[in-house]
């Protein structure tokens, strides 16, 4: 797994994102093979094989995973490193169709406010101490059978944050969506993707954190630069974003390692198109552009596109330490470049014909 790295990074939040630093060397994924019998699968004709089995996790019972995510989010984001615990967590949300990332949060959530002292045992069912693993597990469950506690938690940070009266830029999300496991404090262009993508903080939708990590588009110069600065940023950020919701539109596996122009290739060999790279990237702007005018119908505008406060105040420890994305100046620029209405949130009418959606500009700005 990719924990070590990530908190060296500063990428791994800890402690409901208070904290970067934390006994990682308990939940990497070394640990993990050298605790249980780990085996991989993957999908028909995959070289990668992302899947992971343990064996015999208790007698008869393999479990999948966990994987980075989940193990980090019932892991330090509740400052757990019991990996027995993590693992009986992430079995109860894959059985029960449970997301591992919200239920993780929400989790590390409830512990926050019972350190707050505005949950209380009572309220909860039992004490919350950071660390408790098996409270994690009980959470879970809870959350499971619709019980107690577990009601509020199934709805999400915000709703938590609302019914408990508290400052919603405590509630770790994004229009709704739960921030997953790589913080954008110490990726300032993933806190961009987070703050716009279209179903809120998606690490899917833009992983930036991969760019800066040295990777590359070269098609369209998406190049690593200094991870945290903002400056320069807003470009690159939704030209990938555009080109990874072409991933989930082709039902590509966002792990293939293929070149733009070799994506065009294998689409134009199995449609008979005639896709470049400067159509693919058309394609993946109508994409986005399409799903925004669809949220602006539902609602959205400006204000939704922002990282609660939790997730930006600058960290005292790590390698982030006192990092803080500039989001005004990144949204500004990313505002510029998608045409995008500073003050609506709306993609411009121009925009939208330019992408070919006449009927989506005459459906949005409709009197």
């Amino acid at each position: 797994m990719y924990s070590d790295m990530a908190m060296i990074l500063g990428d791994a939040p800890a402690k409901y994102f208070t904290k970067s630093v934390f006994a990682v060397d308990k939940v990497t994924g070394q640990t993990l093979r050298q605790k249980y019998s780990v085996t991989n699968y993957a999908c028909l004709g995959c070289p990668i094989g992302c899947g992971r089995e343990l064996v015999d996790f208790k007698p008869g019972l393999n479990v999948d995973g966990p994987e980075y995510e989940t193990a980090m989010a019932f892991g330090p984001l509740c400052l757990n490193t019991d990996l027995d615990t993590i693992v009986e967590a992430n079995h109860l949300c894959n059985v029960n169709g449970l997301d591992t990332i919200s239920a993780g949060v929400c989790i590390a959530y409830a512990f926050y406010l019972y350190d707050q002292g505005v949950l209380s045992a009572e309220q909860v069912g039992m004490e919350l101490h950071w660390g408790d693993g098996r409270a994690v597990v009980k959470l879970v469950k809870k959350i499971v059978n619709q019980e107690g506690i577990g009601v509020l938690l199934s709805e999400g940070t915000l709703a938590m944050a609302r019914e408990l009266g508290r400052d919603e830029g405590e509630a770790a999300q994004v229009k709704g969506l739960e921030m997953p496991m790589h913080d954008g404090r110490a990726f300032h262009g993933l806190a961009l993707s987070y703050a716009t993508g279209p179903r809120g903080a998606c690490h899917l939708k833009g992983d930036y954190y991969n760019i800066d990590l040295g990777n590359m588009v070269l098609e369209y110069m998406i190049l690593p630069s200094e991870r945290m600065a903002s400056e320069g940023k807003a470009e690159p950020a939704a030209k990938f974003q555009s080109l990874k919701d072409l991933y989930d539109a082709l039902t590509l596996c966002k792990f293939s390692p293929v070149q733009v122009t070799q994506l065009c290739e294998m689409l134009n060999a199995l449609t008979g198109w005639d896709y470049d790279p400067e159509k693919l990237l058309a394609a993946g702007d109508r994409s986005v552009n399409l799903k925004r005018a669809i949220s602006n119908r539902l609602g959205v505008t400006r204000q939704h596109d922002e990282l609660p406060k939790i997730c930006l105040e600058p960290l005292q420890e790590g390698s982030s330490d006192g990092s803080r994305p500039d989001m005004e100046a990144m949204l500004k620029q990313y505002y510029s470049y998608r045409g995008w209405d500073w003050e609506t949130g709306k993609p411009s009418k121009e925009k939208l014909i330019e992408l070919e959606l006449a009927q989506v500009a005459q459906d949005l700005y409709k009197p």
